[in-house]
């Protein structure tokens, strides 16, 4: 190798080996998602709930319902039962989160009392409105972390939070069938493993958004005590509050069945 060429080679070399070293230094997307979902929350928590939505029109609606949710190993209960206003209380929502190595759609079923029937929600359902507002089946549902292939863009300050930006897509560029969106950009709380923003696409377009307005320590929990969800496409928002939050209180196994759907809680 000529005296002239040595430096060139060795300067490339020197550059390949940093950019190999920088891509390497990148944090792991899906690690982090695994550590969103997988957040000690403890062992169960109940809360109340206000969905307030607003329509494009400024014509606001409400409701307020019971969340009660409870680990079972890997897999993961909860049951939503609404008590007011007098025309939605007790519609009551049952979900079974299975452990995803089972390789299982997890389940929904939906009581309405004034048909007094349970209605199983079929996976490619989930992607309607949740009772009307903004938010969907799917949204209230756990996270599933094979929906999505996930990539590490940049870190950024949002509102006073180091958040790392990582954008989740579908294999195929497609809708995916439980969720129907293609894309989200999901903004973590890199100290609190928490999701406060998250931009979710329908093809190229952007269809809605979620943010955390507030959030607070519960009994040693990060909680969400207020998030929004703003459609971009039919206008309007849906406000989530959460109140009175508890947890590790230990309920019974015997109130996540359709049972209680249909007998409601009291």
């Amino acid at each position: 190798m000529s005296f002239f060429l040595k430096p060139l080679v060795t300067g490339a070399l020197l550059l390949t080996s940093a950019m190999f070293t920088y891509a390497s230094a990148q944090p792991d997307a899906t690690a982090i998602i695994k550590n969103v979902k997988d957040r000690d929350q403890g062992l169960d928590r109940y809360s109340e709930v206000d969905l307030i939505q607003t329509m494009s029109d400024g014509f606001v609606r409400s409701r307020t319902l019971k969340m009660f949710e409870k680990e079972f190993g890997e897999e993961r209960k909860g049951l939503l039962y609404f008590i007011a206003p007098s025309n939605t209380a007790g519609t009551g929502l049952l979900m079974h989160s299975y452990a995803e190595v089972e390789n299982k759609e997890d389940d929904q079923w939906l009581y309405l009392p004034a048909l007094r029937k349970i209605k199983r929600i079929a996976t490619n359902s989930k992607e309607g409105p949740f009772l009307g507002t903004d938010f969907s089946f799917a949204d209230i549902e756990r996270m599933k972390i094979s929906d999505y292939q996930y990539a590490f863009k940049n870190e950024q300050n949002l509102d006073g939070h180091k958040v790392t930006v990582i954008e989740a897509t579908t294999e195929n560029g497609l809708e995916n069938p439980r969720t129907g969106y293609s894309r989200r950009m999901i903004y973590v709380d890199q100290e609190k493993n928490l999701i406060l923003k998250e931009e979710i696409f329908r093809a190229s377009r952007l269809i809605k958004i979620f943010s955390v307005v507030s959030k607070k320590k519960i009994d040693g929990f990060w909680t969400v005590t207020e998030a929004k969800m703003e459609n971009l496409m039919d206008g309007g928002f849906t406000q989530l509050i959460r109140k009175n939050t508890k947890y590790n209180q230990s309920l019974k196994d015997s109130l996540f069945n359709q049972r209680t759907l249909r007998k409601g809680v009291k």
